[in-house]
């Protein structure tokens, strides 16, 4: 029942995203004119920022394990980094997780220290988009008017941002402390003490200042690489785009990817195409702005995806996991009941 509730949910909520995209788009042969007259070197660049932006993503991955697990090969780092996406495919999207189960199997690790570790992975994105994000709103309210809608709507907005900066900071400094304190799971019950305490195993490079600055520093240049990789796309279709523009729009399309369809597809289409439309229109074709927009974002999607995917689905069947295997996996440790940490895997 809960696994054919997870798949009517993603599944409804992606033909909602599609029917908004579908009635917002003015002329669908426009769309398909505009993806296939593209400048083929600027695609080809994107492609090689996609590749650049995972393999950051496997180095980060092993800095984080490294307390952990201190010798995890980088190439299984990577293996594992691409499947997390591909497995994304499958309602409710539970990547992170069912790959750090399954990385953990291979490891003879703790599942849950493992996923902790993906969490905080989650936690580093966050901080660093708060970042980019207060960046690009600063440099963006210079186009605007001090007495503007605009310019005051990205005010409130940099004051959020930087009050939620503020509590991912507040949580992560909680954390160390925690770590540091001998006594302090007494005063919870021993089975979730013992989950909780496995799953903030994964955290224990917050106590390593050295390895928890390479991983921040990773996180800029992951969410740089994506940045770039978009603003190729980009420049493939418009011309003199701006860079921090594409900072802004990665930043926008992460909360279309958050929306829980299968691989983020559509949300980050829909948020792409509005983020140009309403703050880059002056860059796009004043004839069909719309159209042009939803091309674009089309092909970004399909540039950042696909060959993840694609490689994802061969380094799945290299090591020897079924979609079954996988989707029963993700149903059974998307919400983690009370047990042992370490339970094994049955296939």
């Amino acid at each position: 029942m809960k696994k054919s509730f997870a798949w009517i949910i993603s599944l409804g909520l992606t033909l909602l995203v599609f029917i908004l995209i579908y009635f917002s788009v003015p002329d669908w042969k426009k769309v398909w004119e505009v993806m296939l007259n593209g400048k083929p070197l600027f695609l080809l660049i994107s492609l090689v920022f996609t590749t650049i932006h995972m393999a950051l993503r496997a180095w980060r991955w092993g800095i984080l394990l490294v307390p952990i697990k201190s010798q995890i090969s980088y190439e299984k780092l990577f293996s594992f980094t691409l499947i997390k996406y591909t497995i994304n495919l499958i309602p409710p999207r539970a990547g992170e997780i069912v790959a750090s189960v399954l990385l953990a199997k291979k490891e003879k690790v703790s599942s849950l220290s493992v996923i902790g570790t993906s969490f905080l992975e989650r936690m580093l994105d966050m901080i660093t988009l708060i970042v980019i994000f207060g960046s690009c709103l600063l440099l963006f309210s210079q186009i605007h008017s001090s007495n503007s809608d605009r310019s005051q709507e990205i005010l409130l907005t940099i004051k959020w941002s930087f009050f939620g900066f503020l509590a991912l900071l507040s949580v992560l400094g909680l954390l160390i402390f925690f770590l540091r304190q001998k006594s302090w799971p007494k005063i919870i019950p021993s089975k979730l003490k013992e989950l909780f305490l496995s799953f903030l195993e994964g955290f224990k490079i917050v106590q390593r200042g050295g390895n928890l600055l390479k991983a921040s520093i990773l996180s800029l240049a992951i969410w740089s690489c994506i940045a770039l990789r978009d603003w190729f796309v980009l420049m493939a279709y418009l011309d003199d785009f701006p860079l921090w523009g594409a900072f802004l729009i990665v930043v926008i399309t992460v909360v279309g990817v958050a929306i829980p369809t299968p691989g983020g597809m559509g949300g980050f289409q829909l948020f792409m195409s509005l983020t140009l439309v309403n703050f880059f229109s002056q860059n796009l074709s004043s004839q069909d702005p719309q159209s042009q927009a939803h091309a674009i974002s089309n092909v970004a999607y399909i540039f950042s995806m696909a060959p993840i995917i694609l490689v994802g689905l061969v380094l799945l069947n290299r090591e020897g996991f079924s979609w079954k295997q996988l989707s029963t996996i993700s149903q059974s440790h998307s919400d983690p009941k009370e047990g042992s940490p370490d339970q094994k895997l049955k296939f």
